[in-house]
């Protein structure tokens, strides 16, 4: 057992390393565990047949992709026990091996994990979580102001139950007793602490609004007065700041969850100079290498852009996919006018982002098992308009006597076969040369099949970090947003191929977006977005980017 205890600053700056250090080589084992996978776009998806024949080839890798996944699970209950026996002054050989052999702890660790998924997504630097987070994209969809009421209400709730049931990691390692009594005895010991929970969460939620306020409005002053480099180098140098100071958070939450104490008392941190160095400098390290590492810092930024019509709208008023909106939508001049295309059963592409249709009669059509001509005789309804389903040969025609290039998206299922790719190149193949349209679509070995067939540009869509190499038939890769970062667009440039990201609608999106370097800017909003990267490119401002990176950006490091 470890003579000498730890203050609680001395525990969060250590706990806070740890937390940096795990990151760290968590990033490094799923990395390389990665680059021993079979890139997506080689998975066969032919036919279900072909697919199972791909697995069975591949299902060593496979194996050891798991057995590397369960390895991450061991460290990260190891590092759980470590700050767990540290925040108790408990760190001794008995104690560690009876913690790994216990259910409980792998629960408790579990239930720590889960709950902190959610703070993951704004900014906390919880280990392992981060490869559970949602891409912000599909998370913005939700703009239901009840249903986040009651998320936010009920995971409160699951945070107060999870801390009034926290000692049963202690009771568990220190005792010989079961879950059941390891729980009520953990419920009856914090049942005096409801206050101090609130007190806690309320200074912590206050701290965080304080530095990244404070943060944004230096950089906002800075954005008047300094241009070039040095903007650019200070704006790196808050990023890492606001980056450091969120896993000295972190590391409050982790001890938190594990004290045995009050928080009141934990906060009487000391309050030395020394102390105060010590928290500056490990804060400064920590977020220089997290945000060099992750890439989360302010690059020269790429002024030939390109901006994108999501989903073929100016706005997100207008119906999406349908022939109605385009002419509008080319007057706003975007450089590729993205849209969604699905094949009918027999073989006729329409535009369409869901594989359903649900018509006006309140009937509910799956587009890949209904012909087209049934499907063209339905009307549905979408922002308020009664539409027909708009064919793929329709909109594309209209689109070159309007000389607006597309960026297509196949929405095609996993089993196409050769010849139903055959038949899209025989059937729209002039139509897009034409056109100078771009094909991309998540079933990224579409598009390396489609690729022998046609010479059109072709990019491969994920919403998350694509692997990227210098496969020929790739032009571009097309990333959502909040997990594109500065190493990703460097890495893409350096194949000389462009990076796309989807779907920018907000000025600190577009903003962080300019700043990490990328190409393609896919919008709901072209016109207005045009107009920000016009003014973007005369003078760069960053005070939006540092809330969006330190806060919003998701990182594994």
């Amino acid at each position: 057992m470890i003579k000498e205890r730890l203050n609680h600053g001395q525990l969060l700056l250590l706990t806070a390393s740890l937390l940096f250090l795990f990151n760290m080589l968590t990033a490094k084992i799923v990395d390389t565990l990665q680059s021993f996978q079979p890139p997506a776009y080689d998975i066969a998806t032919g036919s279900l047949q072909k697919l199972g024949h791909f697995m069975a080839q591949n299902w060593r890798t496979y194996t050891i992709t798991l057995v590397g996944y369960l390895v991450i699970w061991g460290l990260l209950v190891t590092l759980a026990v470590t700050i767990m026996l540290l925040s108790w002054h408990q760190l001794n050989r008995r104690y560690y091996i009876k913690a790994l052999k216990s259910g409980q702890i792998h629960l408790s660790v579990l239930l720590m994990l889960l709950l902190s998924v959610p703070l993951t997504q704004i900014g906390f630097k919880f280990p392992v979580a981060y490869y559970l987070t949602m891409p912000k994209t599909f998370i913005d969809v939700i703009q239901n102001p009840i249903i986040w009421c009651l998320s936010v209400v009920s995971y409160l709730i699951l945070l107060w139950l999870a801390f009034r049931l926290h000692l049963v990691a202690y009771f568990a390692i220190t005792t010989a007793q079961g879950m059941k009594k390891n729980i009520k005895q953990s419920w009856q010991e914090t049942r005096q602490q409801n206050r101090s929970v609130l007190y806690f969460g309320i200074k912590l939620l206050g701290c965080i609004a304080l530095v990244i306020i404070v943060l944004f409005l230096i950089q906002k002053g800075l954005d008047q007065f300094l241009v070039g480099e040095q903007k650019r180098w200070i704006a790196n140098a808050l990023i890492a700041i606001g980056i450091g100071y969120f896993y000295i958070v972190t590391s409050q939450c982790y001890l938190f969850y594990t004290a045995l104490v009050k928080p009141e008392t934990q906060s009487k941190s000391t309050k030395s100079l020394l102390m105060g160095v010590s928290y500056l400098g490990i804060l400064m390290i920590i977020g220089i290498f997290s945000s060099f590492l992750s890439g989360k810092f302010v690059r020269e930024p790429n002024k030939n852009t390109l901006v994108i019509a999501h989903k073929g709208i100016a706005s997100e008023k207008q119906a999406p996919n349908t022939l109605a909106t385009l002419t509008q939508v080319a007057q706003t001049k975007p450089d590729f006018v993205e849209i969604d295309i699905q094949p009918t059963r027999d073989g006729v592409y329409v535009l369409s982002h869901d594989g359903d249709i649900k018509a006006t009669d309140g009937k509910s059509y799956k587009i890949d098992e209904t012909s087209w001509q049934t499907l063209k005789t339905i009307r549905y309804r979408t922002k308020g308009q009664t539409l027909r389903v708009t064919s793929f040969n329709d909109y594309i025609s209209r689109a070159n006597q309007l000389h607006q290039k597309l960026l297509v998206e196949l929405k095609i299922s996993d089993t196409i076969t050769t010849q139903a790719l055959l038949d899209f190149q025989n059937r729209y193949g002039q139509a897009l040369k034409a056109n100078h349209a771009q094909l991309q679509s998540l079933n990224q070995n579409i598009i390396k099949r489609l690729s022998e067939h046609m010479d059109q540009p072709m990019g491969l869509l994920s919403p998350v970090v694509n692997s990227i190499d210098g496969a020929k038939f790739s032009r571009f890769y097309a990333i959502e947003y909040s997990n594109a970062n500065a190493n990703l667009a460097q890495r893409v440039t350096q194949y000389h191929k462009a990076l796309y990201v989807w779907t920018l609608n907000q000025k600190s999106d577009i903003a962080t977006a300019y700043a990490l370097g990328v190409t393609g800017y896919i919008t709901d909003y072209p016109k207005q977005t045009r107009a920000l990267l016009t003014q973007f490119n005369k003078q760069a401002r960053y005070a939006d980017v540092i809330w969006q990176m330190v806060m919003l950006q998701k990182t594994n490091i």
